[in-house]
């Protein structure tokens, strides 16, 4: 008893107790405080890493945009100075293929951003198609976006067409017995009185335009006659054909009965009996055929689909009858011998006159083109070196090309909304032949009522194979920008 006594004061001493809770408290509390800091220098880091991840986006995102400016003003440039494909793609990509870098950002953070880009060719076809890359990088992070491309090669027009000439010849120009132009006319001749009026002749709503230092003596009229101002043009305008196509190459359609009648037989389409009367060709291809004939007032429809359709054929021969066109595509056709339309006949009549395109190839068929007999087309036609006849109330509803040497119109004929090229051509209207277009021709003569007065050309030149003048943005087509994989 005496023993336990003695210790029961230690047992209850509790001096020393606040020390260990104060050391507890200080421990706990560092550790916590430690915790924290941690988190918050973590935290710091992953802000800066993901700033630095999100600004190597942006960084290659502004050096791909500057770059693809940059190519468009090469594709221009290399369009403008080449007149070929293959040379136009050379010139491209000697500048275009090559690697660049964009370093001039702002510094952030005591840390200098730059792009690299690079464009990288992926085949050799027209259009051609391109990868462009653009690395993003700031400190040691990097991020690559891409964008894919393609360039097409647009040939070039091939020939030219003075603007806004009712009447343009290479030599003169003579009006007289009531002639009428309505609109400018002009003449690359320098030669006194290159262009003549008498008789009554009138020029309205429009000036002469010749070469410079030719404008006192070009004109030859009466006294008393109202001449509009001869203006003095620029450079002499080249009157030059666009190149005439070389023919492709077909299967012949095969032999067909229709009505218990060979419509077709031995490559000849034949419209030429009352049982074959009233059909339609349903074209699926492009093909080939000895002749296209139909007689008695007969109709043939050609239906080209929802596709553009072609057809070689030796002569077309629609001696009296009606070519229909049907489908949304349009139809070309290429003549290898002869066009023979007689009285009454048409093709296209009251069609969209862009719908048809014909082709005459030089032949010794194939030396004129006359349409003497209210005959009507209602589309284009470029003959290689036919010469070409209007009247007795023939119409024609498009443009004519031609590289003959005579291009006639008389006996109240008419064309309408065209352009007539013929720039080897002696071309004459008399008799109340009358156009609404554009004459271009060698030299040009009108009378007894003729009449020319411009239009506008409110449809594309089919046989122009090019557009003129092409903006960077016709010949580019670019994919949106992305991040490459």
């Amino acid at each position: 008893m005496k023993w336990g006594y003695l210790n029961r004061p230690q047992l209850n001493n509790e001096h020393g107790m606040t020390l260990v809770l104060v050391l507890l408290v200080l421990t706990v509390l560092s550790i916590l405080g430690m915790g924290l800091l941690g988190v918050v220098m973590n935290n710091a880091q992953m802000s800066s890493g993901e700033r630095d991840y999100q600004s190597t986006y942006y960084i290659a995102e502004a050096g791909i945009t500057k770059r693809f400016q940059e190519v468009k003003s090469e594709v221009q440039d290399a369009y403008e100075s080449t007149s070929s494909e293959s040379d136009f793609y050379r010139e491209l990509e000697s500048a275009m293929l090559i690697e660049t870098s964009l370093d001039t950002f702002e510094a952030a953070f005591g840390e200098q951003p730059k792009a690299d880009m690079k464009v990288e060719k992926l085949n050799q076809s027209n259009p051609r198609q391109y990868r462009m890359t653009s690395e993003g990088m700031i400190d040691n992070r990097s991020r690559t976006v891409e964008r894919t491309f393609e360039v097409g090669w647009a040939p070039k027009r091939q020939f030219s067409v003075p603007e806004h000439m009712s009447v343009f010849t290479e030599t003169t120009i003579d009006l007289s017995g009531g002639a009428t132009i309505t609109g400018n006319l002009g003449t690359n001749s320098a030669a006194a009185r290159s262009i003549r009026l008498d008789g009554g002749a009138r020029i309205n709503d429009g000036d002469i335009y010749v070469p410079e230092g030719s404008e006192r003596d070009a004109v030859d009229a009466p006294d008393w006659m109202d001449v509009p101002p001869t203006i003095a043009m620029g450079s002499p305008s080249e009157l030059k054909l666009p190149p005439f196509p070389v023919y492709p190459n077909y299967e012949p359609l095969p032999d067909q009965r229709w009505n218990d009648y060979h419509v077709i037989e031995d490559g000849n389409l034949k419209i030429d009996s009352w049982k074959s009367n009233g059909y339609t060709l349903n074209l699926e291809r492009n093909a080939s055929l000895s002749e296209i004939i139909l007689t008695s007032n007969r109709k043939l429809t050609i239906d080209t689909g929802n596709n553009d359709k072609a057809i070689v054929v030796d002569d077309l021969n629609v001696q009296n009858g009606h070519i229909n066109l049907a489908g949304s595509g349009k139809l070309t056709v290429y003549v290898n011998g002869e066009i023979n339309m007689g009285a009454g006949s048409d093709i296209n009549n009251g069609g969209n006159i862009e719908d048809l395109q014909i082709y005459l190839k030089s032949s010794q068929m194939s030396n004129s083109l006359n349409l003497s007999g209210s005959q009507k087309i209602f589309g284009s036609l470029y003959a290689e070196d036919a010469d070409i006849t209007l009247s007795g109330g023939g119409g024609f509803q498009g443009h004519i090309f031609t590289g003959g040497s005579n291009f006639t119109i008389n006996g109240g004929a008419r064309a309408y909304a065209s352009l007539l090229f013929a720039p080897h051509a002696d071309f004459s209207i008399s008799g109340g032949g009358s156009v609404d277009g554009s004459v271009i021709a060698h030299q040009f003569s009108a009378s007894g009522g003729a009449r020319v007065k411009y239009e506008e050309e409110d449809m594309d030149i089919p046989f122009d194979p090019g557009g003129g003048s092409t903006e960077p943005e016709e010949l580019i087509d670019a994919e949106p920008i992305r991040e490459a994989p």
